[in-house]
């Protein structure tokens, strides 16, 4: 019995197997006959597949050109980011260069113009007391020219001068000398150095001078160049002592302006 419901069931899908290819081959004699006998009726018959076959291509092309736009504007993007980034910090160093310049150059009393240059090193970079610039005789620098900080506060002097750089002696240099002027009534006073920018000085004890008064130095006009921060006033001594606080700080200056000496 088994053996019979196999072979009926065999014979089931022979003939089904048969009748497919039977049907088939029919279909593709048909369409023969028809592209032979009909041709136009066989192209309106397959335009549709035709026009689905074309759509569906256009679409996965689409597809893929999108994937490549994507990377491409991903691309684009990290290139703009970096580039502003970059924009970024050279507006803020020209931005802190703006700066230092309007302290240095507008505020300045100077009718005559000098060079402006950079301070490459400052104490405690460079030796005590003195500065290094990037001006020298080929921006018509000199030895003994006058080095003005912001607002036109006189520091110092050309020491030294090499094509591109220069060396400034500050005039709070230990041993150095300076000619100055003290209070409203314009005491002369000489300043002697005393590092790191500061100052000392000796006037008669019967002087009239306070603390918090000015010091000027000669240059074009009367230039400050600090105040009095402290007075010693030894009673068996037949003078008093000033310390002098200098107006501008030598550890912190970025730019100078270097005025020929001939003009002062």
């Amino acid at each position: 019995m088994k053996k019979q419901s196999y072979r009926r069931r065999s014979l089931f899908v022979d003939m089904r197997l048969m009748s497919f290819g039977v049907a088939t081959i029919a279909v593709g004699v048909f369409m023969v006959l028809l592209r032979v006998v009909m041709p136009g009726v066989f192209i309106a018959v397959i335009s549709p597949m035709l026009r689905t076959g074309t759509a569906l291509s256009a679409s996965v092309d689409t597809l893929t050109g999108s994937f490549a736009n994507i990377n491409d504007v991903v691309r684009e993007r990290d290139a703009l980011i970096s580039k502003n980034n970059k924009l970024l910090i050279r507006n803020r160093a020209l931005f802190a260069r703006v700066q230092d310049l309007t302290k240095l150059v507008g505020i300045s009393s100077l009718k005559v113009p000098g060079v402006v240059a950079n301070v490459l090193a400052r104490p405690p970079e460079s030796p005590y007391d003195t500065l290094v610039t990037d001006a020298g005789s080929a921006d018509f620098v000199s030895v003994g020219d006058r080095v003005l900080a912001d607002g036109g506060v006189p520091i110092g002097t050309v020491s030294s001068v090499s094509k591109h750089s220069s060396r400034v002696i500050l005039f709070s240099s230990p041993e150095a000398t300076t000619t100055a002027w003290i209070g409203s009534e314009r005491t002369p006073i000489v300043l002697e150095g005393a590092g790191a920018g500061a100052f000392t000085a000796e006037l008669p004890r019967q002087a009239s001078t306070t603390i918090g008064d000015t010091v000027f130095v000669p240059g074009y006009g009367i230039q400050p160049i600090g105040t009095v921060g402290y007075i010693d006033k030894d009673k068996t001594a037949v003078v008093i002592t000033l310390l002098i606080r200098p107006s501008v700080n030598p550890f912190t200056v970025t730019m100078v302006e270097i005025v020929p000496k001939k003009s002062i």
